[in-house]
């Protein structure tokens, strides 16, 4: 149990005091431990690799450190997307609109080929996660989903022999890895895994 878990049960245990404390205690140290099991790993499919969700740590160098040029750039503007809309984190949401709205020659290539246009894709993702009225929120953390999508994309840059992760294969892994909203977002408008990985390899194999 991290310590935060400990710091919760611990406002809780002060709150109720005596015997009801204690029975909230264990109530709530039961539902933490069952919600983040110790053994909470999970393979990715295509994937020979073993990724813990929670295990994610803040925005790094070292998280970041195999993006090409442009790839750090979308990283970026997914940053900046994250902060427009007002969330505290960066998920793939953020991501997937940066990789729309980034372009290099491939990217542009496999945008033509999807026939997403931006303003669709944005309302996609907006009537999922709305954007957030209020002041500007400080920079938050990327999602431990970015640090997986960026770990796959990795692992694709290996297999494929380049030295680093560009960005239509951040594209691929976001869509192969399939949970966020980011993907969700581009399937529900023909981008699926399947689609995106057969653009990108005929675009750049």
């Amino acid at each position: 149990m991290d310590l935060g878990s400990v710091a919760i049960i611990a406002v809780i245990a002060g709150l109720a005091g005596g015997a009801v404390g204690a029975a909230l205690v264990g109530t709530v140290e039961g539902m933490l431990r069952r919600a983040r099991p110790d053994s909470a790993w999970r393979v990715m499919p295509h994937y020979e690799r073993f990724v813990r969700p929670e295990a994610s740590a803040p925005h790094t160098a070292m998280a970041f450190g195999g993006l090409d040029a442009d790839s750090r750039k979308v990283v970026t503007l997914a940053r900046q997307e994250a902060i427009q809309n007002g969330h505290s984190y960066v998920g793939s949401e953020n991501l997937a609109m940066a990789l729309r709205l980034y372009s290099t020659a491939t990217m542009a290539t496999v945008w033509k080929e999807l026939a997403i246009d931006p303003d669709a894709l944005r309302r996609r993702i907006e009537a999922t996660v709305p954007p957030i009225l209020g002041p500007t929120p400080v920079e938050g953390n990327f999602t431990p989903r970015i640090e997986r999508i960026v770990a796959m994309a990795s692992t694709l840059a290996a297999l494929r022999k380049r030295g680093e992760v560009p960005p239509e294969l951040l594209l691929v892994a976001l869509a192969d890895e399939a949970g966020g909203t980011g993907a969700h977002a581009l399937a529900s408008l023909g981008a699926t895994a399947q689609r995106i990985r057969e653009i990108v390899d005929k675009t750049n194999p």
